[in-house]
């Protein structure tokens, strides 16, 4: 909604309260109210957001609640007081909801910096309570990527995927920490086998979630440039050239295949991108 939108909704459920507040049983009128000391934070109607945040303290006091206490928290975070926003969470971290809006308040220090680490405990907390929260695993991999972590970062997104299948944009998301994964460890220089064998499977992963991207909208500009920079992995040179590792036939066929998917992947972005020429191309990748 736009803030024309909210402005009127906002005017919408006050008419409605006022006319049909008596008729209303308690559960329907404090759900009502509930929505509308949102809608109220939304359009800067503090005042009448504590009026309805006393309504609930007045007819719940006494009584420990969830809703209360993240609606309170709102309210301060609202006005501008973040540490009466967090204060009023409690010290429970087992409490749900409570627990998801804390996990949000550590995302910063005091000082307003970043704090990655405090957030990576706090929605690890959270999602050991709701391990179904497929945008808190989304906001852990965000979290785990920007630190280098991509090997967790893969890990959260593939919990989103197993909720959101047909998800592109998260095979994109496991794809690009893969590569980003597969990169960081052929910064290691290691021609071992062991090390070699491990980023040939991190590899054959990148690509997978990269065509399980393109598979569900080939319009993905970005699942095809993840396969057409995978097929251009100095990788492939050093499997090849390795006397330790095994299997040459599968290493030549990986190569082969590899080299194809690059060629299909170039005529993919062209044609999605609208670009003319290899020249074009060049500049596209540049600008990448």
């Amino acid at each position: 909604m736009n803030p024309m939108q909210l402005d009127a909704l906002h005017s919408e459920v006050g008419h409605f309260l006022k006319a049909a507040s008596d008729y209303l049983d308690a559960v329907d009128l404090f759900d009502i109210y509930e929505l509308q000391f949102y809608i109220s934070l939304l359009t800067n109607h503090d005042v009448e957001a504590k009026s309805l945040l006393d309504r609930f303290n007045d007819q719940f006091s006494g009584k420990k609640s969830q809703k209360i206490m993240v609606m309170r928290s709102m309210y301060y975070e609202a006005t501008g007081d973040v540490k009466a926003a967090i204060d009023a969470l409690g010290t429970d971290p087992n409490e749900l909801r409570a627990s998801r809006r804390l996990a949000t308040f550590s995302r910063t220090r005091a000082d307003g910096s970043y704090n990655a680490p405090e957030y990576i405990k706090s929605l690890n907390y959270y999602l050991d309570l709701q391990p179904s929260d497929i945008k808190a695993w989304a906001e852990l991999g965000d979290v785990y990527s920007s630190v280098g972590h991509y090997d967790k970062a893969v890990f959260c997104f593939k919990e989103v995927l197993l909720h959101k299948p047909d998800a592109h944009n998260f095979f994109y998301k496991a794809g690009l920490n893969l590569y980003l994964q597969h990169l960081q460890n052929l910064d290691q220089k290691s021609d071992k086998k062991d090390a070699l064998l491990e980023n040939l499977r991190v590899f054959e992963h990148a690509r997978d979630c990269f065509l399980g991207c393109v598979d569900i909208n080939e319009s993905a500009t970005n699942g095809w440039l993840g396969i057409y920079l995978l097929a251009k992995s100095p990788l492939l040179e050093k499997l090849s050239s390795s006397k330790s590792v095994p299997s040459a036939k599968n290493i030549e066929l990986l190569c082969t295949n590899m080299g194809k998917l690059g060629q299909l992947s170039q005529k993919q972005i062209m044609k999605i991108e609208g670009l003319a020429d290899e020249t074009a191309f060049a500049e596209f990748l540049q600008e990448k």
